[in-house]
Parts: C-alpha cells; sequence; structure tokens
C-alpha cells in the first residue's frame, strides 16, 4: 500500500513503468531538481482512497481518471462504457494500464500528463528547462 502526501517540496508521479510514455514522463520527473514519490502501479497497489484524493484534487470523479474513448480501453472494454466511481477504482486497482496517462502531484495542484512537456507546470521555474535523457 502506498499513501499520498501533498507536500509543496515534494512531486508525487502516479505511473506505470510497463507504458512507453509512462517512463518517458518517469525520467522527466526523476531529472528535475526536485523530491520525487513516484509510485508505479504496476508494482504498487494504490487505495481507492487515493484515487479519490488524486480525483479531488484535479477537479474531476473518479470515473473521469480513466478516458473511456482512448483505444487502449476501447479495445479492452469495448464503446460506449458508463462506468462509475467504484466501477472506475476497480479497473485502475485491477487493470494498471487503464491508467491512460500519468498523474503529476505537486501541493495542492495536480495535472495529468499526456507528455512529458506538461510536467513543466509543476516545476520552479529553474528546472523547467530540464533536457529530457
Amino acid at each position: 500500500m502506498v499513501s499520498l502526501a501533498t507536500d509543496k517540496r515534494e512531486l508525487v508521479l502516479l505511473y506505470n513503468s510497463t507504458i512507453k510514455n509512462h517512463r518517458e514522463i518517469h525520467a522527466y520527473a526523476k531529472a528535475a531538481d526536485t523530491n520525487l514519490n513516484a509510485i508505479d502501479v504496476s508494482k504498487d497497489r494504490v487505495t481507492g482512497t487515493i484515487y479519490s484524493e488524486v480525483a479531488d484534487l484535479l477537479n474531476i470523479e473518479v470515473k473521469d481518471l480513466i478516458p473511456t474513448d482512448h483505444a487502449t480501453f476501447v479495445q479492452k472494454h469495448g464503446k460506449d462504457i458508463t462506468l462509475d466511481n467504484d466501477g472506475a477504482i476497480k479497473i485502475l486497482q485491477n487493470e494498471p494500464d487503464m491508467l491512460i496517462y500519468p498523474i503529476a502531484m505537486r501541493g495542492k495542484t495536480a495535472i495529468v500528463a499526456k507528455i512529458y512537456g506538461d510536467m513543466t507546470k509543476l516545476f520552479d521555474p529553474d528546472t523547467a528547462a530540464i533536457d529530457i535523457p
């Protein structure tokens, strides 16, 4: 089990190390000069409470953490699926690949990182120009 701390001095990243885009964003976050708490959902069990807290930080519902129109979701679960929050939590806990995009948090700010450049929204100005390895 993992816990979620929302400290301005710590960058928390929920990601899946089995997905290339997630690994790139993780590398970008790791290269930043900040305290990184990287939570690999493919290895660490994330509680429903944490997913609820993440959704609250993003000002969305838990079910909105899963883009049901994304090809990865559609391929596995089909089209026109309606999720409720409990169903979304079960999917995220049992199918880590359904965390389509990594989620990064710093303090009370959270973002869905679709590309590594999105991470600059959470970095101080002096760390925003990091070269991705």
